[in-house]
């Protein structure tokens, strides 16, 4: 009987042991590894097929400086939706700030945009032509969309930017939040030195949600969009010019 419990006993504490090392194997695993996304296959021209569930072309790829803009691309980016932001220029002494409201749903666009003055701007894109006029004014001007685009009247970096960035100047990306928001993060270096450009994608949205500009270490432009994005876009706005001409209904 004696010779049994030393057996059982025996094989009790190796069983603690196997855990234990198991548990501490487990541990270290759940907190040091690497956020990775899935990355759909990619078609011949280029373009990204979405990837279901039971897709095995799908890659798992870690978000570094050589694949981030290629993961940028994967994400879902919303085409109809409302969303604040604000745009903010410091300099040494001073700053400005200027507040941006944003109703997208699928090719058009509008943005009332408060500016540091006071004044109020309205950009309506639709397609290739872009409104654009003053509050108080009841005419407006017209522009090809190339010239002034969504993102341009909005004072933020475009989406496109973002992707045609020279990847050899990517110097750090990964996943990082901004605000509450998880992100896709990206730092890249320009041709003007001294100067940082930053950006973070939310891998919700697929949209750009913050952006900054640093010169020798102090941030000189900042984009924050971290305020909750409603989707699909309000459908009590109106998409129409100073004279009521509607462009778009729901």
């Amino acid at each position: 009987m004696e010779q049994k419990n030393r057996i059982r006993i025996a094989v009790l504490v190796a069983l603690i042991v196997v855990a234990a090392v198991f548990g501490s194997f487990g541990y270290s695993y759940l907190t040091t590894r690497t956020h990775r996304i899935t990355l759909p296959a990619v078609r011949p021209d280029g373009s990204y097929a979405p990837a279901g569930p039971s897709d095995t072309s799908a890659r798992h790829l870690e978000v570094t400086p050589d694949t981030v803009q290629a993961v940028i691309a994967s994400l879902d980016r919303a085409d109809s939706y409302y969303r604040q932001l604000t745009i903010s220029t410091f300099w040494s002494g001073g700053s400005s700030e200027t507040a941006v409201q944003t109703w997208v749903d699928g090719e058009y666009t509008y943005v009332r945009t408060v500016l540091p003055s006071g004044q109020i701007r309205h950009t309506l894109s639709q397609g290739d032509t872009v409104y654009y006029w003053y509050s108080g004014s009841s005419t407006w001007f017209t522009a090809p969309a190339g010239t002034l685009s969504p993102d341009l009247s909005q004072r933020i970096p475009t989406y496109e930017d973002v992707l045609a960035l020279d990847a050899d100047l990517i110097s750090r990306a990964g996943f990082e939040s901004y605000g509450d928001l998880p992100c896709v993060f990206v730092e890249t270096r320009v041709d003007d030195p001294g100067y940082l450009e930053r950006y973070w994608i939310g891998t919700d949205s697929g949209l750009l949600v913050g952006a900054q500009t640093v010169k020798d270490g102090v941030v000189v432009y900042e984009m924050n969009a971290a305020a909750p994005i409603q989707t699909p876009c309000p459908t009590d706005v109106v998409f129409a010019l100073p004279n009521g001409q509607s462009l778009h209904s729901f």
